[in-house]
């Protein structure tokens, strides 16, 4: 797979299916597109094009005081489109200047003298261009002028709700790990640099990997204690992971700890990825250290059988 920045990059005899999106999480809703454009690029020997955007738009036009989280960092979403059989990506650096651009203008010059688009796969709510004003009827109109074809797939729902990077980041927020793993249909991750703590985990009989998160715009679930397997050089642990303040002994900031079973290498320095299984409890105070212990007990026991183990 090919990854451009720069519309010179792209090969003069290119002849494409084109979908332009965030594609932030690549959830079952994206998946539907990217399959029907696999399917439209073998049948009719073209390239597939996934158009996608960084920064994400809202943070490059400052929406929501910059609060929003993403679901999956660049690196992450291009391994994903590869894993999927997409040819290309483009990386569009979105600004404020290319949010303005007419629609009229973003399909002629960029979609049709740039990538050669043959055929324009897009999802049921897609809006482009200034003020967002492109849209399904805008596409079917332009591609008569510049001779492409347009497809629009329709939402694709989990337990009756319709996937989408929103509804999927307030699940993640909000505890529901489960049902935003069945949207994404994979499970949530995050990779992250294992750093010094303060380690009292080991002094009580559960060590735990500290993990700094490589992005800081990556989403991280809601605070308390989850289910996880732990990739550490391409081999996969069981392990439980505590996200919070550590209420017990009164930690001022936030943290993410992942106590691997069964392990006992020294990760320092090292990046890892924590993938998320199941939502065990919330955080908890406890009265004394005895009484924690106990509790990472149950937990470990728990997790265990949510992993079954």
């Amino acid at each position: 797979m090919k990854v451009f920045k720069q519309t010179n990059e792209i090969p003069k005899s290119f002849l494409s299916v084109v979908s332009t999106g965030t594609f932030d999480g690549i959830h079952k809703g994206h998946r539907s597109i990217i399959k029907r454009m696999t399917d439209i690029a073998h049948e009719y020997h073209l390239q597939s094009v996934i158009v996608t955007f960084e920064p994400h738009p809202r943070i490059a036009l400052a929406m929501d005081d910059f609060k929003l989280k993403l679901l999956t960092t660049l690196d992450e979403k291009v391994t994903i489109f590869e894993q999927l059989g997409i040819d290309n990506v483009f990386v569009v650096n979105f600004t404020k200047e290319f949010a303005a651009i007419p629609y009229e203008v973003y399909v002629k010059n960029f979609l049709a003298a740039s990538l050669h688009c043959k055929y324009v796969v897009m999802g049921f709510n897609h809006h482009f261009g200034n003020k967002r004003s492109g849209n399904h009827e805008t596409l079917l109109e332009l591609g008569k002028l510049h001779g492409y074809q347009v497809e629009e797939i329709s939402g694709q729902s989990e337990n009756n709700i319709v996937a989408s990077s929103t509804k999927i980041r307030h699940l993640i927020e909000n505890h529901t790990i489960e049902e935003a793993n069945a949207m994404l249909t994979y499970h949530y991750s995050m990779t992250g640099e294992v750093v010094e703590g303060r380690m009292i985990g080991r002094t009580i009989g559960f060590p735990t990997a500290n993990i700094k998160i490589a992005d800081s715009l990556k989403l991280i679930p809601g605070i308390g204690v989850y289910a996880v397997k732990v990739q550490v050089d391409d081999v996969l642990y069981n392990g439980m992971c505590n996200i919070g303040y550590n209420p017990t002994f009164a930690n001022p900031n936030l943290s993410v700890e992942v106590n691997i079973f069964d392990f006992d290498q020294d990760i320092y320095g090292q990046n890892i990825k924590v993938i998320f299984e199941n939502y065990i409890r919330s955080e908890v105070k406890f009265d004394n250290v005895q009484e924690l212990i106990r509790q990472l007990g149950r937990d470990k026991e728990l997790v265990l059988k949510k992993l079954n183990v």
